[in-house]
């Protein structure tokens, strides 16, 4: 059974944005009602420049850390361990490695005969 669906409304016309200032001035009104100003600046407090800590512009690039998987065992020995039987350290030792290969979004594929890793 289908959903009925509201009309769609195609406008030529085009959304005007235009960006406010960061800092404004609130009304009488809006103050009276509860509304208090939260600055878009913040200060450290001295405590915290004493331990070294930095602003750090949030302009410049971010630097993406690409994560690498240390594991006790290789691909290889991974899959061959997989094929163990379920009472083996092996195949569990495996399944711990599978695991946190997938907790990294990495999965082991077999190929031509080959271990690959791939992303997910």
């Amino acid at each position: 059974m289908a959903k009925e669906s509201s009309p769609v409304v195609v406008s030529s016309e085009t959304p005007v944005v235009s960006e406010i200032g960061k800092e404004e001035m609130l009304s009488f009104e809006v103050k009276k009602a509860g509304v208090r100003m939260q600055s878009d600046t913040i200060e450290l407090p001295a405590i915290a420049h004493s331990m070294g800590v930095k602003i750090v512009n949030n302009s410049s690039p971010s630097t993406v850390a690409i994560l690498t998987v240390a594991l006790p065992l290789n691909d290889d020995q991974i899959a061959q361990g997989l094929h163990q039987s379920i009472v083996s350290s092996w195949r569990w030792l495996a399944q711990w490695c599978e695991r946190q290969l997938k907790q990294a979004h990495v999965l082991l594929k077999s190929t031509h005969g080959k271990i690959v890793r791939t992303k997910t």
